[in-house]
């Protein structure tokens, strides 16, 4: 059945934004001027002793001890502003991201605050089980205007129906290591996909023994991404452009598999062993300088490089935003270089402590802690403030949040867990047939993207 029974629009929203909430910053400033000192010490009470249990990504991989330094600063600095305590609840996958909320709805039980990824927002708006944030509540941590206008199209389906509060951007770029591609005689990353193809075969030969390119389509959160901007780019879309029906069975994304897998098995730039890999796998790679090339990476790859033997030559470049064996792109094909990506505080209606809820987002999205998040874990600022004290620290920032401007948002629609989780289902599955030694099959493919898009429909249609 329809989820919440609401039909969501995409790729909304223009930079301006209105200016209510900023007026409502300070009106609300002046009364709080006002007000006696035993509502302060009521609201004070009110936060004050509690434990608020918000559900996130558990640690792992090889920023295990990265998530973990990153939690217990904003449970310090949460602890500070209000006497209270954070629960963590970690998720595993984006496929128990889905089941979760679905349960916490129909239950009305669950964590009090759900970090939430950009693509999910839809679906949670849909579950109407969400509180909307009101003017005042953005008050709380700055007004809307505070933010960058390109994670708000994200946080609901208009501007007056936000559910989630950005809290971290995660713009996806190329990475690739510098000193293989000098070895290789190439002066500049790629720009198409088939220079792409051309410049990882260069690597593998100049330097025998590495590998031009990496993937990971056993990883439960990465794979769509790069197949997703293949597919955006040749015209395709996982939607109609109404959202009424499914198209994961359309000729641009069966072109967009074909070619990410080709990777393997049709250029042999990326090697087999990789089929059964994960994105700690296909980073570790990249970092032990295994490979030339890794897709959809973030800034903390930075990070992760330190202590390496590549911690100088790795660099950062757009994706390749032109499909293979095209010079530009075909009529209505777009740049999708990234998706416009992050993560959202979203919080429970059946949470009844709004104001220390509030009080978890403020300490989140302040300048230090945006600061923090991208000291530590990598990730770009989502506030204005955020943003002028990363670039003061880290100016080498700038293009990637010039990236997060330049991205291209995914569908926004209840349906999204089952398009994502669908999607990444058909490509752990072609991975296993192609990883027991067969090769690719369309006809399987197609089969696949079938089964997944009478899933997506039944959910769009209501049956």
């Amino acid at each position: 059945m329809r989820i919440g029974g609401i039909a969501l629009r995409t790729r909304r929203r223009g930079s301006g934004r209105p200016m209510i909430a900023a007026v409502l910053v300070l009106a609300l400033g002046s009364l709080a001027a006002c007000s006696g000192s035993s509502t302060s010490s009521a609201s004070a009470a009110k936060l004050s002793g509690q434990t608020i249990s918000v559900y996130t990504q558990a640690p792992y991989g090889t920023q295990l001890k990265d998530y973990q330094e990153y939690y217990a600063y904003i449970a310090n600095a949460f602890h500070k502003a209000t006497g209270s305590k954070i629960n963590w609840v970690y998720s595993s996958s984006a496929v128990s991201l889905s089941q979760e909320l679905e349960q916490a709805a129909a239950t009305g039980s669950g964590p009090d605050v759900w970090s939430i990824g950009s693509s999910f927002n839809g679906t949670a708006s849909a579950l109407k089980e969400f509180y909307t944030i009101k003017p005042g509540d953005w008050s709380s941590f700055g007004g809307q205007p505070e933010f960058v206008p390109k994670q708000l199209t994200m946080a609901g389906p208009n501007d007056n129906n936000d559910v989630g509060v950005p809290f971290e951007s995660i713009p996806f770029v190329l990475a690739y290591n510098t000193a293989l591609l000098r070895a290789a005689g190439l002066t500049s990353p790629p720009k198409t996909w088939s220079q792409f193809v051309s410049d990882a075969g260069a690597i593998q030969k100049a330097t025998p023994g590495t590998n031009g390119a990496g993937f990971s389509p056993a990883d439960p959160y990465g794979p769509w991404k790069p197949v997703w901007s293949y597919m955006e780019q040749d015209g395709g879309d996982f939607l109609n452009h109404a959202h009424t029906t499914a198209t994961l069975t359309s000729p641009q994304l069966q072109a967009a598999l074909k070619f990410y897998f080709g990777l393997e098995d049709q250029y042999h730039v990326i090697p087999s062993a990789d089929l059964t890999w994960q994105g700690s796998q296909e980073t570790a790679a990249f970092l032990a300088g295994k490979t030339g090339m890794m897709m959809d990476a973030a800034y903390s790859l930075i990070q992760e490089a330190q202590g390496t033997t590549v911690a100088g030559d790795v660099a950062f470049a757009p994706m390749p935003n032109v499909p293979y064996g095209l010079s530009k792109r075909p009529a209505g094909g777009q740049a999708a270089e990234s998706i416009v990506s992050g993560n959202y505080y979203d919080v429970a209606k059946y949470y009844k402590n709004l104001p220390l809820a509030l009080a978890f987002i403020k300490a989140s999205t302040s300048p230090a802690a945006q600061l923090e998040q991208f000291k530590v874990m990598g990730w770009m600022p989502v506030t204005l403030a955020g943003i002028k004290e990363v670039e003061k620290a880290y100016p080498a920032t700038v293009p990637f949040i010039q990236a997060e401007e330049n991205s291209t948002p995914t569908d926004y629609t209840p349906a999204w867990s089952y398009i994502e989780t669908g999607v990444l289902a058909v490509i752990g599955h072609i991975a296993q047939q192609m990883a027991s030694g067969q090769p690719y099959s369309s006809s399987y493919a197609l089969s696949q993207l079938e089964a997944e898009n009478a899933v997506v429909q039944s959910h769009l249609s209501g049956s």
